[in-house]
């Protein structure tokens, strides 16, 4: 790993710590409740905090996670508030142990926490598959924000001792109407985009479909549970909800996150740690009637849990080998064809045919937006094949910045790393924007333009190192064909030669 690849990671592990230091703070107050042996909790209560602290460390790398390998994307950054909102729950035992003049402190986290909820979950619903509302919804996607405010403040009304509340009316029936016209134009949004959804766009749909009713029938069950006095198997529920799973996968599917970040894949590893998780916790809920009047069994209850947490350990290398062999599959199978377009390359007769894998197929695989080459010309570089691009010069001289950095440094260049081009380049997604060299010895054969990949993401290391092999095998196949062409040449001189040798010199003379 490169010492910039390096520093990245480690500047994107502090959200993911600073996350992990608030969510710790923040359940405090339950933890202090949970471990305090003088106390004389009951084992259900125990194991419902352990569970609940449990899913929110996972669902809080799901968010850090998406939010990093988003590169604050609106989708991410919405997914971000949605799975840090589930996170936060315990943040709700806070208002309850603090001293009467501060439950105001514990009032604000929980509506921060509701209003957080509402925005990702309907932004979610709105954006996808494109991660812009469209049509109709674009005015409701703008007033989003204040109606996730105005939720917040409900809601924190409704926390509020009953000499606190304004005319004396309970909120809570408001906050409750709020909470389900917001899930209904999600829905509605989520229908209306869905109709003109293709292709991989319609493949995420079907996920965020799974979200949506995940979350819906979760919701209605939990409030169904409380109102039949059922706290404990309602709060299990809450914790257990799959939709911040749906969405994130719904993303990592579509491309939108890349889940190569935070220590590596640990989107992925949070989503399926939570299923032995939730395991666990059914087991401690069947058998925690019979462990309530055991001595130390909250220690056991501990015991068991690192126990359980060194057996991760070797989940998560199997889940290391699940996440190769299916959410990276299609990713293997493309960089496996480069891998065969660099193999034939040296048995390549034609320049066409190096121009073709070099522009057409790169870009069919590794998916970018736009490719184009530029091959040497007399006095400078000549388009010679392109895919998807329109308005760049038929032509590049050879001092032009598109062309000399890229053979100065002979490796992959960003064009924003640059100083802009005398040409006036395309913009949208015909913009180019990364330059690659195809030099040989001295020489350079041609400069190929990509423009950045349809899914949005940055282009990584392995794909930068692979498309600088493909370059250099263009390179020896030029090359190759550049001295076959010199041979037929030598070859036609030298028929030549003797051609005339063998003439005699009268047969020359008039």
């Amino acid at each position: 790993m490169s010492r910039a690849e390096s520093g990245f990671r480690g500047k994107a592990l502090w959200p993911l710590l600073a996350v992990l230091i608030a969510l710790a703070a923040l359940s405090l107050p339950s933890l202090r409740v949970t471990l305090d042996l003088g106390a004389g909790v009951s084992t259900e209560r125990i194991n419902a905090d352990a569970v609940e602290l449990a899913i929110s460390v996972v669902l809080a790398i799901v968010a850090c996670a998406t939010l990093i390998g988003g590169r604050f994307a609106p989708l991410s950054f919405a997914l971000f508030l949605f799975a840090l909102s589930r996170a936060a729950q315990p943040a709700g035992i806070l208002a309850a142990v603090l001293p009467d003049r501060w439950k105001w402190l514990g009032y604000s986290v929980a509506a921060l926490v509701a209003g957080a909820s509402v925005y990702g979950f309907v932004a979610l619903c709105m954006r996808m598959p494109g991660g812009k509302a469209v049509g109709r919804w674009r005015s409701l996607d703008r007033l989003l924000p204040f109606y996730s405010l105005l939720v917040a403040g409900v809601y924190a009304g409704s926390l509020m001792p009953a000499p606190m509340r304004p005319l004396g009316v309970h909120p809570y029936v408001v906050f409750g109407a709020l909470i389900w016209v917001a899930y209904l134009c999600g829905l509605l949004a989520y229908l209306d985009g869905r109709r003109t959804a293709t292709g991989e766009e319609l493949l995420r749909t079907r996920w965020v479909a799974v979200a949506i009713a995940a979350h819906v029938g979760i919701e209605a069950t939990f409030l169904i549970l409380n109102m039949r006095d059922q706290p404990l198997l309602a709060g299990y529920l809450f914790a257990f909800n799959p939709a911040p799973y749906a969405f994130a996968y719904a993303l990592v599917r579509g491309r939108i996150v890349d889940v190569r970040v935070v220590g590596g894949r640990a989107l992925v590893y949070a989503a399926l740690t939570s299923v032995p998780i939730a395991a666990l916790a059914v087991v401690d809920w069947l058998f925690a009637k019979e462990l309530e009047n055991v001595k130390l069994a909250g220690v056991a209850e501990v015991a068991i849990a690192v126990a359980f947490s060194f057996w991760l350990q070797s989940l998560h290398r199997q889940i290391d080998r699940f996440v190769d062999r299916t959410l990276f599959a299609e990713r293997h199978r493309a960089h496996a064809a480069v891998e065969e377009m660099i193999a034939a390359l040296p048995f390549v007769e034609r320049t066409e045919t190096i121009e073709t894998m070099l522009v057409t197929d790169a870009c069919f695989f590794i998916v970018f937006l736009s490719s184009e080459i530029y091959t040497r010309a007399d006095d400078g570089f000549e388009r010679t094949a392109s895919v998807g691009c329109e308005g760049l010069a038929p032509r590049i001289d050879s001092d032009d910045p598109l062309v000399l950095y890229p053979r100065s440094t002979r490796r992959l260049v960003a064009l924003c790393e640059v100083p802009a081009s005398r040409l006036t380049l395309p913009s949208g997604d015909s913009a180019p924007a990364f330059a690659l060299p195809v030099i040989g010895g001295t020489r350079t054969y041609a400069i190929v333009l990509y423009g950045e990949h349809r899914s949005g993401e940055p282009m990584d290391a392995d794909e930068e190192r692979l498309l600088l092999r493909l370059a250099h095998g263009a390179a020896n196949a030029y090359e190759h064909l550049l001295l076959v062409e010199q041979e037929r040449e030598i070859a036609t001189l030298r028929s030549c030669a003797r051609m005339e040798a063998k003439t005699p010199p009268s047969a020359t003379q008039p």
